[in-house]
């Protein structure tokens, strides 16, 4: 695994991942040109699809989901997938599931979660720390913001 890769979890203090990542994007400008957001499910993507529209009162965050056309998915400046679909270029990686993420060595930066509201959630974000730590990454915390 790549040494210069960065692994950082963002606190999540409320019960909606959906909500957390949606200001996470806002508040970092996207955090790079490209971004992919690893998805759960359809229904997660749906969700999250939904809320970058209405994200801000005034604007809406450019995005789109994976589909079968790479030249439509490679126009997005987000790109929301159930699978590493790298076709805008995204060396970001947001994970919004429960696991770490496959193919990890296409990214140079990954976004993982602490739900701080569940015990048992924030358990499995601390055997993913540990799972990056073991792939010789450093993840490093950087709390809640708001």
């Amino acid at each position: 695994m790549s040494t210069d890769m960065q692994v950082h979890f963002e606190r999540l203090d409320q019960a909606d991942r959906v909500e957390g990542i949606a200001r996470l994007l806002l508040r970092r400008n996207r955090l790079s040109p490209t971004v992919l957001i690893l998805c759960p499910d359809d229904g997660f993507v749906a969700q999250l699809n939904d809320r970058l529209w209405t994200i801000h009162p005034t604007s809406f965050l450019a995005h789109g989901i994976a589909g079968d056309s790479v030249e439509d998915n490679a126009k997005q400046p987000i790109l929301l997938s159930t699978h590493i679909c790298q076709d805008n270029g995204a060396k970001v990686l947001m994970n919004g599931t429960l696991e770490i993420p496959p193919e990890l060595s296409k990214f140079t930066h990954i976004v993982d979660f602490v739900d701080a509201w569940d015990d048992g959630l924030m358990q499995a974000a601390r055997e993913r720390f540990k799972t990056y730590r073991q792939l010789s990454l450093e993840p490093t915390y950087l709390g809640s913001q708001k």
